[in-house]
């Protein structure tokens, strides 16, 4: 393929990236994947490292999958990868996160922190909902927004939550008014101070883990880590005071844990479910990525943990070949996912 000739590839991975057959197995993976990662917790690494091989083998069959589809080599992809474009790439910063997190174990431990939080704080958007509580942003900035096919698949599900509050044949007790008013309250405010946090910690791994991988001389890396470091490595300013977890009572603690692991799970099915419709809709209305809708329904279909064998996608990931060939792809794309983050080289 002639370089002149490969500037299409990339405009089509982005279109990919940004659409239904990607997000939905790979998004539904880290919700689903998520509740176990905890800040703080050293005692599941090993865990921890095997989820993380499992998101590498789905990233590894739906990128394998899509290069299928458009009929490219690896490195026909990683060749159009280092071309630049005119212009700007639109794209959410989380893409960048989801390919990154596959190349680096903490990126990926950080990222999967940061989103059992971001879930805790749309599960108590979900209880705001029902109460006609004006909703806030469950992520404390402008930067952090969901990308639009998430924010619409979010506004969906809090949709029919209204719509099932307002017809349900029994209203909530009294006790039950009090928890989710105590949620809202209080737990919103600790639970946002720590996505603060840890938003901070995420991008300051991929700054370095970037960098290091980059191989750049040191004055053309400077311009990225200003960069970022002036966006995004601040560490958060102190909340309005909530009463810290210590000093309530352990068993509403519980409680409280308990109620908001009902809701969390609660939208998960209901994100699920409409991540579904939408692959639906794509995979039926498009003949140009037979293997990679055919991936992401075996995926989403089996938690993206035997993605590789169910979807037709070549069962290559354990070979050391294979494995060397799917790591040049995913830092191909990193790095040019990363360029158009920050702006580096």
């Amino acid at each position: 393929m002639a370089a002149e000739d490969t500037s299409w590839v990339f405009d089509s991975l982005v279109g990919f990236l940004q659409g239904p057959i990607w997000n939905a197995p790979v998004l539904t993976f880290i919700e689903q994947k998520c509740a176990i990662f905890d800040t703080g917790d050293t005692e599941h690494e090993e865990e921890y490292r095997k989820v993380h091989d499992e998101y590498k083998d789905l990233v590894d069959v739906m990128l394998q999958s899509h290069m299928e589809d458009i009929g490219i080599t690896p490195e026909q992809f990683e060749e159009a990868c280092g071309q630049r474009n005119i212009g700007k790439v639109n794209f959410h910063e989380s893409l960048f996160e989801q390919v990154w997190a596959a190349n680096d174990y903490e990126i990926f431990k950080r990222m999967m922190i940061q989103k059992n939080l971001e879930l805790q704080l749309q599960a108590l958007e979900m209880i705001q909902q029902k109460y006609g509580i004006t909703p806030q942003s469950y992520l404390p900035d402008d930067e952090t927004k969901l990308p639009a096919e998430e924010a619409q698949i979010m506004e969906e599900v809090l949709k029919k939550t209204v719509e099932e509050y307002k017809t349900a044949s029994a209203i909530a007790d009294e006790g039950t008014r009090e928890l989710e008013q105590s949620l809202i309250s209080e737990e919103r405010q600790r639970l946002e101070a720590e996505c603060r946090r840890e938003k901070s910690l995420l991008q300051s791994a991929i700054l370095q883990t970037a960098e290091a991988d980059a191989e750049l001389p040191e004055a053309d890396r400077a311009p990225a880590a200003e960069t970022i470091s002036n966006t995004a490595v601040v560490e958060p300013s102190p909340q309005p005071s909530a009463p810290a977890l210590d000093e309530v009572d352990a068993e509403e603690v519980a409680r409280r844990q308990q109620y908001l692991r009902a809701q969390r799970d609660k939208l998960l099915l209901l994100k699920k479910q409409e991540r579904e419709k939408k692959l639906r809709a794509a995979a039926a209305g498009s003949a140009e990525r037979p293997r990679s809708a055919r991936a992401a329904r075996a995926a989403l279909s089996s938690g993206g943990a035997s993605a590789g064998g169910a979807s037709g996608a070549p069962d290559t990931d354990k070979a050391g070949g294979a494995d060397s060939a799917n790591l040049q792809v995913r830092r191909a794309l990193a790095r040019r996912l990363k360029s158009e983050v920050v702006g580096a080289p």
